[in-house]
């Protein structure tokens, strides 16, 4: 199986379970969220992870073609900025909480823009 399929299945599977449990419960999620930015120690490490997984899979996928792999591609870049800004400016990750927070259609979009990524990907990786 090459890697574009194998990270299509991996990643859909993981946006389409994430985005229907955001789905399921706001508040909870919410409180989740709240927790997670008031904990400056757990940031750090996540921020790590994040970094660390980005770098992955940049490393194994970094295909700009104007296909379907450059959402993969797109996804990895967005994981190793994510890691990155939350290790070297997590006051901007505290201000999006906060935005995410304030505003529950920005929530219920990115929840719905997650889910439907997660469908085409899982859609790609398991059947075309």
């Amino acid at each position: 199986m090459d890697t574009s399929k194998f990270l299509s299945k991996v990643i859909g599977i993981y946006m389409i379970i994430i985005s229907i449990v955001m789905l399921m419960d706001m508040n909870k999620m919410l409180q989740i969220i709240d927790g997670f930015t008031n904990n400056p120690s757990l940031v750090f490490v996540t921020g790590v992870f994040t970094l660390i997984l980005g770098i992955l899979l940049i490393a194994c996928h970094n295909i700009w073609r104007w296909d379907w792999r450059l959402i993969i591609t797109l996804i990895a870049w967005i994981v190793f900025i994510k890691g990155l800004s939350v290790i070297v400016a997590p006051q901007f990750i505290d201000k999006v909480s906060a935005l995410v927070i304030a505003n529950s259609m920005i929530y219920y979009a990115a929840a719905i823009f997650d889910l439907v990524v997660g469908i085409i990907l899982s859609y790609i990786g398991y059947i075309r």
